[in-house]
């Protein structure tokens, strides 16, 4: 009996260290799971927008969705399913998503996955925390737009078995600015508050107002057959330019009538109007500005001597009086509504304004 038991006891030993490599073997055999890492990269044309739609998200599932971003999932193991979280934060709510989405479970394989918003928002569940966001939601339904600020993009893969556990997250940072001023400044006043305005000298400098950085300006002459000022504008244009800030000008917008135009003519009437043009996800906005009038004055008008007669009073130069008063060689003499400060070209209307403004101190003045 003694003999026996041994021997059983040596045969359970042989089998439990033959069952332990074997178990070993077995585990060696399983495949790695993946392991995911993100790079996450804005889409140019949200990079570069100055506005953000609620339709770019497509909360609602109708309608066209942007890309929004490129994320690679990069995975150095097995193919393995993931899933896809997406989160929209505002710096006035960090902690709350604005949007938050889901995906469906996705399949990655080895090396490279390419995706987009548009394949997370495909088949996942899209949610807008209006109740958590109270003080954006005005704005969003009066406008379609988020309110201007920093929105942080936030993306997170987790494992499809595994999705309370993150492998990887990756954020991105866009500033929007909302750009909505867009006031006229010079040359004219809006069309229906009464006469054009005359200006002087077939080269005036057009100024607005605004917060934009892209601009579309339009001069259009008025017609005998034109009934509205919309009409006026459909006219061929004596002159469309695009005008950028940082480029045509520095800090107020402003364009002096270029020599590329088509000449403007005395005594003509003219309409002008701006659109600021604004990028978004789903494509350029175009905010237009009111419609503008002004009329160049008739070479022979006498509101030319008025101008001289001004310029004497406020100059107060005894040469000037001397060059344009009676008997002077500079007699009868119109302006053509070029000047120039320093060097700098200004509209002739804007001296007389910086000098009734004491703005400016004339040191010395040179007719040419």
């Amino acid at each position: 009996m003694k003999t026996d038991r041994i021997l059983f006891s040596g045969r359970m030993v042989k089998s439990a260290l033959f069952f332990i490599p074997l178990l070993f073997l077995l585990l060696a055999q399983q495949p790695a799971k993946g392991q995911i890492r993100l790079t996450l990269t804005l889409a140019p044309e949200v990079r570069n927008s100055q506005i953000l739609r609620v339709s770019d998200f497509n909360i609602t599932g109708s309608g066209s969705v942007s890309r929004l971003f490129e994320l690679r999932l990069t995975n150095i193991a097995a193919p393995t399913n993931v899933i896809l979280r997406f989160q929209l934060l505002s710096d006035r709510f960090p902690s709350v998503p604005i949007v938050e989405a889901a995906s469906a479970a996705l399949p990655v394989s080895p090396p490279l996955h390419i995706l987009t918003y548009q394949d997370i928002q495909r088949g996942g569940d899209i949610n807008y925390n209006a109740e958590a966001v109270k003080e954006l939601t005005d704005a969003i339904l009066q406008t379609g737009k988020l309110p201007s600020g920093t929105y942080t993009f936030i993306l997170t893969v987790f494992d499809a078995q595994q999705p309370a556990t993150p492998q990887d997250s990756q954020r991105e940072i866009l500033t929007i600015s909302n750009p909505t001023m867009l006031d006229l400044i010079s040359p004219g006043a809006a069309v229906g508050g009464g006469d054009c305005v005359e200006q002087f000298g077939l080269l005036p400098q057009f100024k607005w107002n605004s917060n934009a950085e892209r601009f579309l300006m339009t001069v259009c002459e008025v017609l005998p057959n034109n009934s509205s000022p919309e009409d006026v504008m459909q006219n061929e244009p004596r002159l469309q330019r695009l005008v950028q800030r940082g480029v045509d000008f520095i800090g107020s917008p402003s364009l002096i009538y270029p020599s590329g135009g088509l000449p403007l003519q005395f005594g003509k009437t003219y309409y002008w109007q701006v659109q600021a043009i604004i990028s978004s996800p789903s494509g350029e906005v175009r905010l237009p500005s009111e419609i503008w009038c002004f009329q160049i004055s008739s070479i022979n008008n006498p509101g030319g001597n008025a101008i001289i007669q001004q310029l004497l009073n406020l100059l107060g130069s005894s040469d000037l009086e001397a060059l344009f008063g009676e008997g002077g060689p500079l007699q009868g003499y119109k302006p053509t509504g070029v000047a120039a400060i320093n060097g700098r070209r200004i509209e002739l209307a804007a001296l007389l304004n910086m000098l009734r403004n004491q703005s400016i101190k004339a040191v010395s003045v040179q007719v040419e």
